[in-house]
Order: structure tokens, then C-alpha cells, then sequence
């Protein structure tokens, strides 16, 4: 595992993420700010499911970071950091798919207002050599060598 392939990653998440709130945005109905609380479901489910895609990342990172051997080699442990990435990314993700799908078909201001701020949180979570040696608690041969 590398810096770079979980940069990159990291980076098409986010940029497929950003070009399918823009096409939403220009496609879609516009910004609808009264909302229609009738036989509309995803006006609860929406908010759910992203407070539950941002807490489930945070706890299953956290969780996946500490079972992480210390005494492993270097490539496990990158490995396993990768993996522990990539899943935080994908429980943000898919929430904020779901919110800007729902806006498309309907155009609430809430959906892409959340949608949006789960984009913004994931591209703050950008990977780097610095937050690994922190997170993974690198002695100094392992840091010299990543």
C-alpha cells in the first residue's frame, strides 16, 4: 500500500462525488424550500441514515485502528490502515449519494445541504503520511522506511 493509490483513491471519491452534486444542481428540479412532510418518507430517513453513515465511520475507524497489531509488520499495518480508510470513506459516501439522489427527484434544500456537507466532511479526511504515523503510533525505523 502506498500514500499515493489511497490518495487517489480518496481524490475520485470525492471528484465523482462533486460532479454528481453538480449534475444534480443543474438538472434537477431547483431548490424547493417548503417541504411536503406528506407520504414522504425520506424526509426522516435522509438525516438518519447520514448521522448514522458519519457516526458508523468514526466508530468503525477507530475500532478497526486499535485492532491493528502493533508489533505487525509495516506492510500489515498499512494495509490494514488502508482498508480502515477506505471503509470510513464509503459509509460517507453512500449517504450523501442517497441525499443528493432524493434532492434530484424532488428538490429539497435540506438533501443537498446535507449531501454537501457530507462531501465537504469527506474531503477533509484526506490521507497523509503525518495523520498514518499518528494514527498508527510509527516507531522511528517505521517512519523512516515509510
Amino acid at each position: 500500500m502506498s500514500f499515493k493509490t489511497l490518495t487517489i483513491i480518496h481524490t475520485l471519491l470525492v471528484l465523482s462525488l462533486a460532479a454528481f452534486a453538480a449534475f444534480t444542481f443543474f438538472s434537477g428540479p431547483g431548490f424547493v424550500n417548503q417541504f411536503s412532510m406528506e407520504n414522504n418518507v425520506f424526509i426522516y430517513v435522509v438525516p438518519i441514515v447520514a448521522m448514522l453513515g458519519y457516526f458508523a465511520s468514526k466508530f468503525l475507524y477507530t475500532k478497526a485502528l486499535s485492532a491493528i497489531n502493533p508489533s505487525a509488520p509495516l506492510n500489515t499495518k498499512l494495509a490494514l490502515y488502508q482498508k480502515a480508510n477506505i471503509l470510513k470513506y464509503a459509509l460517507i459516501e453512500g449517504p450523501a449519494f442517497l441525499a443528493f439522489i432524493q434532492f434530484l427527484s424532488n428538490g429539497y434544500t435540506l438533501y443537498f445541504t446535507i449531501g454537501a456537507t457530507l462531501m465537504l466532511y469527506l474531503s477533509m479526511q484526506k490521507p497523509s503520511k503525518a495523520k498514518a504515523i499518528e494514527e498508527l503510533s510509527l516507531d522511528t525505523t517505521e517512519r523512516d522506511s515509510l
